[in-house]
């Protein structure tokens, strides 16, 4: 492999009491996948898959995890239900359209379809539990309050009006709702039969997910991170701070001094005992985050192939992490060259020892064997593309002396054979404008200027 110029980058010091990372416990495939999220009820978790249906895992055991229990919901796409929550011998499960699924876990091992509940012109995101009341975010149809004294038959007790409310907390006589780009919303409930609103607050971004721990409320919004509030006063809720994460911040969770995000490139741990947001961990999977929770020190991440567990704690030996895990290189003509970049950081704090690197491509050149990165710095590294060969998929395994990831993989991408990719001409198209007054857009109308076309679509 040819040598090329390594640039190192001097990161924070770090403390050996503030570790900015996390230890992986255990990683598990489970039997229904595109994990959406997930629910802890004593010793088990609840796990939607996006294709297959409900996972019910065992994790009552420190290192190991065990699928115990699956539903599939009939009538929904995939037997899909987004979210989970559980009630006594009850767990009902929010599918959007396909309504709230109540099922029976008095048998763990073998949950059984009760009911379902919902109205077809509502969409059943999440829901929260005080009492004998459920609490269903259905976005732009409001927050249904539902009485679930008959777990079987549930009943509607009102509607809190809503501009698209994803999730909800109660506590006491008040709701906390999440209420996308209309920020926080709270509610007295002391009368359930008559919710009021008391107050609206704006939040840094799309109010997606809440959380409360004591006087204070945490919000996970979106692309702008984590909002953090003082709601002693619920009719004025006043703003502290907030920590703008690396990516898109969905679901919070915590205990009495750290909060959890689901930032869809990695896991972030905050700390807010000082009335601030600091970051104090994190942990870049390489997978897709889409949920989490935690319990005590154990952090539980529904990562969309993977369920992984992980424990905050101060790493005392050396611990790596790399961004990003997955390189796309544009397209290459033969026997031309590109180059990107991925980043190795040492987040432990002892001495980080690369001690071999392997690989699957010719065509695919780096040199960073036998590195030795200091706790708390960072090394960028070049990868180089001349595609003189077939091969347009490179996987690079490091190998190092990290003590729960002996070994982590980049993968990379190189000139795609089986249709169009960055680089290649535009092909003609036709698109029709479909919710403004005008004609179709086809290429010609562009005339040569830059154009991003953004499709969005979100589980």
């Amino acid at each position: 492999m040819k040598n090329i110029l390594r640039l190192f980058l001097i990161g924070f010091l770090f403390q050996l009491t503030h570790g900015k990372n996390l230890k992986i416990i255990s990683s598990n495939s489970l039997s229904n996948f595109e994990l959406l999220d997930v629910h802890i009820s004593g010793n088990h978790a609840f796990i939607p898959g996006g294709l297959g249906g409900l996972n019910i895992v065992d994790i009552s055991q420190p290192n190991t995890v065990s699928v115990v229990g699956e539903y599939f919901a009939s009538g929904c796409d995939y037997g899909r239900i987004y979210s989970w929550i559980t009630h006594g011998n009850y767990a009902y499960g929010n599918g959007r359209e396909c309504g709230v699924h109540i099922v029976d876990i008095s048998d763990i091992s073998n949950p059984s379809f009760v009911n379902i509940y919902g109205a077809e012109n509502r969409r059943y995101e999440h829901a929260s539990v005080l009492g004998n009341t459920l609490f269903f975010a259905t976005h732009q149809m409001g927050v249904d309050i539902v009485s679930a004294e008959n777990p079987n038959t549930l009943t509607s007790i009102a509607i809190i009006p809503t501009h698209n409310a994803w999730a909800t907390y109660p506590e006491n006589d008040f709701l906390y709702i999440a209420d996308g780009t209309s920020g926080l919303i709270v509610v007295d409930i002391s009368d359930l039969a008559s919710p009021t609103i008391i107050s609206e607050t704006p939040t840094s971004g799309s109010a997606k997910d809440l959380l409360k721990k004591g006087n204070f409320l945490f919000m996970a919004v979106g692309a702008d991170g984590v909002d953090m509030f003082d709601v002693s006063n619920p009719e004025s809720p006043q703003f502290i701070s907030n920590y703008n994460t690396s990516g898109f911040a969905t679901r919070v969770d915590g205990n009495d001094s750290l909060i959890v995000v689901s930032d869809w490139d990695d896991v972030e741990v905050l700390g807010y005992s000082t009335g601030e947001l600091l970051l104090k961990g994190y942990k870049d999977t390489g997978g897709r985050v889409m949920a989490v929770a935690m319990e005590n020190d154990i952090i539980f991440s529904a990562e969309w192939a993977q369920f992984r567990r992980l424990k905050y704690q101060d790493i005392l030996t050396a611990d790596i992490d790399i961004s990003p895990h997955r390189i796309d290189f544009p397209r290459v003509r033969t026997h031309a060259s590109e180059s990107r970049h991925f980043t190795i950081e040492n987040n432990g704090n002892e001495i980080l020892n690369i001690n071999a690197v392997s690989s699957t491509s010719e065509d695919f050149s780096y040199d960073f064997n036998q590195l030795e990165i200091d706790p708390g710095t960072s090394e960028q590294v070049t990868i180089s593309y001349s595609p003189n060969t077939s091969d347009w998929v490179e996987n690079i395994t490091i190998h190092s002396n990290d003590s729960d990831e002996p070994s982590i993989s980049i993968h990379a991408f190189g000139n795609y054979p089986y249709g169009p990719m960055p680089g290649d001409p535009a092909p003609n198209f036709n698109l029709p404008i479909v919710n403004e007054f005008g004609h179709n857009l086809s290429l010609n109308d562009l005339g040569g200027s830059p154009t991003v076309f953004v499709f969005f679509t979100a589980w």
